[in-house]
């Protein structure tokens, strides 16, 4: 049996994969407009990300309406982590802009993980 981190990091995996990939599709083969495309892959990802959680990386059996409004309350979080984590590493780092962006992804789900694990899906 595999471990949340383990069915975490698969979900993820998956999510980030369908987000990019669903943009890629809608800008480069259907040649549609990047911004709605990209909303809408996000907004796709992110409501996925949530079931996948909810049911299958944690297990949940706290109330899902709860567990909704925190975890959109972490993505914002993560939002506003991630743009002061490039800003910082912009102003005070002599490392190229994607390097740094790596570097938040290689924090950022460990902490995601450890934070929902501990308060939105297991209370």
């Amino acid at each position: 049996m595999s471990t949340p981190l383990v069915r975490y990091l698969t979900a993820g995996a998956a999510t980030v994969g369908l987000y990019v990939g669903g943009v890629w599709f809608g800008t480069e083969i259907l040649n549609l407009p990047a911004r709605p495309v990209n909303a809408f892959f996000y907004v796709t990802a992110t409501a996925i990300s949530f079931a996948l959680n909810y049911m299958w990386v944690f297990r949940a059996t706290v109330n899902v309406k709860g567990a909704i409004i925190n975890f959109l309350l972490l993505q914002g979080f993560g939002v506003i982590f991630n743009l002061s984590w490039v800003e910082v590493g912009l102003r005070f780092t002599p490392f190229y802009p994607w390097i740094i962006a790596a570097t938040y992804f290689a924090i950022w789900p460990f902490l995601s993980f450890t934070i929902q694990k501990r308060f939105i899906f297991n209370r």
